[in-house]
């Protein structure tokens, strides 16, 4: 098909330097000290196992032009331990970003993690989507966004004139916060979350009440510091939530971007009731930072995705596919068993 690029499995010990540069001149927001954090965290000290890199080469040449990484995850379902990878990291030099090298880098990238893995999946951008669907994954679904708004200045100023805003901005701020209460009133939740430590017991704690009907990444602490609080990576912040016998039932892990309370991850002991007070909670909290509104990512079983519009977060336009590879086992390729957030997209 693309007779002039080979592609194959690339040796991160020799080759790391090639690949950190490529990310670095490729990928928005990367230099060579962040690119080499970037090969440290995901790939060589990731907790779930060694990392994958899938290299591309114009034939006679043995630089590096493109390269698609697999990151290892161990997803939990029940008492079954499924070995994933999260495509993630695809990159192809500009003077060879056409259709035919990309995907020849990502069949073989697909064909690899079919080889070495339990589950490949993917949650690509807009431009790797085609590329990753003509390559023979399956798109299972797409991961909502839903946001829940904490100020409301910065959106009445795009409706009202200047002079407007110190008067309205301050009543629509209290009709928010009194929705709020309602809310947390009518759910009967007085849980509060409050700021935490990232070696808190309680995280493995929650791990062990999982249920056993979702299909969940591995979240004990050790993989949520590595996820979230290893250095390199960015400002993330953890939240525990606690009921009013001061038992910790869930966990919020967030950070302040750009005005607004971006959430990595969310988990509750029991996710299909216990999400929506656990949200409020969170709500209630985000309501005492300089932040305007809460933005969180799903992916997954309905009743989850319930809960959090019953927790004030609506779902915006915005939505990123999902896709597995074609070897998958049919049980898995049910999006009603997911439970996929920020945490599992190893994209940054």
């Amino acid at each position: 098909m693309t007779p002039n690029y080979t592609s194959d499995e690339a040796d991160l010990r020799l080759e790391g330097r090639q690949i950190e540069a490529l990310w670095a001149q490729n990928l928005a927001g990367y230099n060579l000290v962040n690119a080499e954090e970037k090969m440290r965290l995901g790939y060589l000290d990731n907790p779930a196992g060694y990392g994958v890199v899938v290299r591309l080469c114009s034939a006679g040449d043995a630089a590096i032009q493109g390269a698609q990484g697999l990151h290892p995850r161990r997803l939990h379902w029940g008492q079954e331990v499924i070995r994933a990878n999260g495509l993630a990291d695809f990159v192809v030099n500009l003077r060879h970003r056409s259709l035919g090298p990309a995907l020849l880098l990502m069949r073989r990238s697909a064909q690899i993690g079919a080889e070495k893995f339990d589950l490949t999946y993917s949650i690509p951008n807009a431009k790797a989507a085609a590329v990753v669907a003509r390559a023979g994954l399956k798109r299972l679904g797409v991961v909502g966004r839903y946001a829940r708004p904490i100020c409301s200045r910065q959106l009445l100023a795009r409706m009202l004139p200047d002079w407007l805003l110190p008067l309205c901005a301050p009543l629509v701020d209290q009709v928010l916060g009194l929705q709020l209460r309602l809310m947390q009133l009518g759910a009967g939740s007085t849980w509060v979350c409050e700021p935490a430590p990232w070696d808190a017991p309680a995280l493995d704690e929650l791990w062990q009440q999982r249920p056993d009907n979702l299909l969940l990444s591995e979240r004990r602490g050790q993989m949520l510091r590595w996820r979230f609080a290893a250095p390199g990576r960015a400002a993330w912040q953890l939240c525990l939530a606690r009921d009013a016998q001061n038992k910790v039932r869930g966990y919020v892990v967030w950070r302040n971007r750009d005005g607004a309370a971006e959430v990595g991850d969310f988990f509750a002991s029991t996710p299909d009731t216990l999400t929506k007070p656990l949200m409020l909670s969170f709500s209630k909290f985000a309501s005492t930072l300089a932040v305007r509104s809460i933005s969180v990512e799903f992916f997954g079983a309905p009743k989850i995705a319930s809960q959090l519009q019953g927790a004030g977060f609506h779902l915006r336009p915005e939505q990123a596919p999902v896709f597995i590879g074609a070897t998958a086992a049919a049980a898995i390729q049910v999006p009603d068993i997911w439970y996929c957030t920020l945490f599992d997209n190893d994209a940054d």
